[in-house]
């Protein structure tokens, strides 16, 4: 028996197996108590299970179905982070549900998740966004709304208050993309400092592909043609993992000869095909908050171009691209994104500044 957050929970293995009950409890002596008895019942049929084949109930049905209280808003969201944690690919993924449910401690505490209603929900809502971008709001607010629809189908609880409510974002200004100008201020400010010269084929090659940065951080030799003329991206790296791209989708392309002899000139002589065509200066992967804080912003800084984030040289590259004439087809081939994605941010005028002509 341990006590999280609390709440009172029993944890066992049989089989070669971990089980986990949260039994609905408070953790308090009297709850303890009744936890107990919960334990010695499960206990008493792990060791009639091989007598009787059956005794012990897998699904651990049988051990919550005379829960003395309705499930909690905070052990259904414990119960849906479990449940998360089978399909998420890592544990760094669920940061964000054990965020949200700190929130949801201090904000419900022992409340049933069947007496939130629809007005508590938007009440909820609101106090979220004093705490939270709104941005971030509505995602977390997706996400209960997602966890009672999970929990429906289990028949925690029996209907959705979170289905309508809803958090507007206020729209953002587009990224501004760097101007012919500043791409070569950049470029040969990285190569002529010292401090920034490993970092200078990184940045050019994002300027020049219109990859995402974390898609450029994870490239590795084998992704690369043996003479370097062909890439495929289909893997990024990020928060210290290597992982899928974005979209989860790869792509391939062959690259202009410039490009082709800054990939031969870093390969080494002896290269693992596992090995990453970038790294950090030390031999480690690319960590995209040491880049921006070593390289990045003290480069544009002394440079005097406004601060963008690394990822606007992905925005550079297609809103120069379009202006150059390649066609919407060429550059999603090329960065992975759709064409309607291409038309909807990118088609006019590379800066987004559409002239208004004079009517009167």
């Amino acid at each position: 028996m341990t006590s999280s957050r609390g709440w009172l929970r029993l944890r066992w293995s049989y089989s070669g197996k971990r089980y986990s009950l949260a039994p609905g409890l408070p953790d308090d002596p009297i709850n303890r108590a009744l936890a107990q008895q919960k334990a010695q019942q499960i206990e008493t049929d792990l060791r009639a299970e091989n007598l009787t084949p059956g005794a012990f109930d897998l699904t651990l049905a049988k051990y919550r179905s005379d829960s003395t209280q309705p499930i909690s808003v905070v052990q259904l969201w414990e119960r849906y982070i479990e449940h998360k944690h089978k399909t998420l690919p890592d544990a760094r993924s669920l940061e964000k549900y054990r965020g949200l449910l700190e929130y949801l401690h201090r904000y419900f505490r022992t409340r049933a998740a069947t007496a939130i209603s629809e007005l508590q929900a938007f009440e909820f809502r609101d106090w979220l966004l004093e705490r939270l971008e709104p941005i971030t709001a509505r995602e977390r607010i997706g996400m209960l709304r997602s966890s009672w629809g999970w929990g429906i189908k289990r028949k925690l609880v029996t209907e959705n208050p979170w289905a309508d409510v809803k958090v507007k974002v206020p729209p953002k200004a587009k990224p501004k993309p760097f101007t012919e100008e500043e791409v070569q201020k950049i470029l040969e400010h990285a190569r002529s400092e010292a401090r920034y010269q490993h970092w200078a084929d990184f940045i050019e090659f994002c300027l020049s592909i219109g990859c995402r940065p974390g898609e450029a951080a994870g490239l590795k030799w084998q992704h690369l043609s043996d003479d370097c003329s062909s890439i495929w991206i289909g893997e990024s790296f990020g928060r210290g993992r290597q992982k899928g791209t974005k979209t989860n989708q790869s792509r391939a392309f062959q690259v202009f000869p410039e490009l082709q002899a800054l990939l031969l000139k870093r390969r080494p002589e002896k290269w693992g095909t596992d090995e990453y065509v970038f790294s950090a200066p030390r031999g480690s992967p690319v960590d995209d908050h040491n880049f921006r804080r070593r390289c990045w912003t003290p480069l544009l800084d002394e440079l005097g171009i406004p601060y963008r984030k690394p990822y606007t040289t992905r925005h550079t590259f297609t809103s120069h691209a379009l202006n150059q004439g390649w066609s919407i087809s060429e550059i999603a081939a090329v960065t992975g994104n759709s064409e309607e994605t291409i038309l909807r941010n990118y088609v006019g005028n590379p800066y987004g500044k559409t002239k208004v002509k004079r009517l009167f």
